[in-house]
């Protein structure tokens, strides 16, 4: 763990809990709501969430490249920032608890720090590369569980899946069978950080961006958990179908979704 990187994971939090401030004055307020798309919801405060989280980042570090969900991409080097100012706008939009402000530190692939911060839950996670994961300041781990009829799965679905026969349906039909239980809260990114603290034991989604999922994979990376394509090859968390798990159960869930979407003969784990 360098410096640079523990300065980096510091101010992430801080921006992070400032942003999270920000989005709880418009939460249950009755905010505006404006569509991108059949039944993708923007407001306001993603918009203001935003631009707070830019402005400290561009003024802490100048020479970094922003990407975010709202904004174009701005500045330039290899040193990127992936932000998305609300994940789980439908949440925030509806007066549900599960959403956060997720902010994360990339060198190409490779995660070097990231925070989620859940205001409405009160939970603040966040790593960096080589230092371990942590909730609420207490370091945390994936599970240990070792069976998928004793697993707390979590997924969600593509917003174009109206109209996407590639709809996640199969998948879920399979470990709906299979696990203890499935979970869609509806914010990718806390749904990877409860990866990491050991309440899920396996998550799957298909269709997400880099601001989505890149903080989470490396929380559940630096928890001593597992990432992986849907093929079970290395994930690279900025882009395509993501599996995390605790590690011990990676396998299983590779095959299950492959079985599930016909890549492979049934093969029950």
């Amino acid at each position: 763990m360098t410096e640079d990187g523990q300065r980096a994971v510091e101010i992430a939090e801080r921006v992070a809990r400032e942003a999270g401030q920000l989005v709880m004055q418009g939460w249950r307020s009755g905010v505006e709501v404006s569509r991108k798309g059949r039944f993708d919801l923007l407001t306001e405060y993603d918009l203001a969430s935003e631009r707070l989280i830019r402005d400290q980042l561009s003024r802490e570090f100048p020479t970094h490249r922003i990407i975010g969900e709202e904004n174009a991409e701005s500045g330039e080097g290899e040193l990127v920032w992936y932000v998305d100012p609300i994940d789980g706008t439908t949440n925030f939009a509806h007066g549900h608890f599960f959403f956060g402000v997720s902010i994360a530190l990339y060198r190409g692939s490779q995660g070097l720090a990231g925070v989620v911060h859940a205001p409405a839950l009160g939970v603040t996670w966040k790593a960096a590369k080589g230092m371990g994961a942590f909730r609420n300041g207490k370091r945390c781990s994936v599970s240990a569980r070792a069976q998928l009829e004793e697993a707390v799965c979590a997924t969600g679905f593509p917003y174009d899946r109206w109209k996407n026969p590639d709809n996640n349906h199969a998948e879920l039909a399979l470990f709906l069978q299979r696990a203890r239980g499935i979970r869609r809260c509806g914010a990718a990114s806390v749904d990877l950080c409860l990866v990491a603290d050991g309440t899920y034991d396996i998550y799957w989604e298909q269709g997400l961006n880099a601001w989505d999922m890149c903080a989470g994979a490396l929380l559940v990376l630096e928890a001593g958990g597992q990432l992986s394509t849907y093929e079970g090859d290395a994930a690279d968390p900025r882009t395509g179908k993501l599996i995390a798990s605790n590690g011990v159960l990676h396998d299983v869930a590779v095959r299950t979704i492959r079985e599930a979407r016909n890549k492979v003969p049934s093969d029950k784990p």
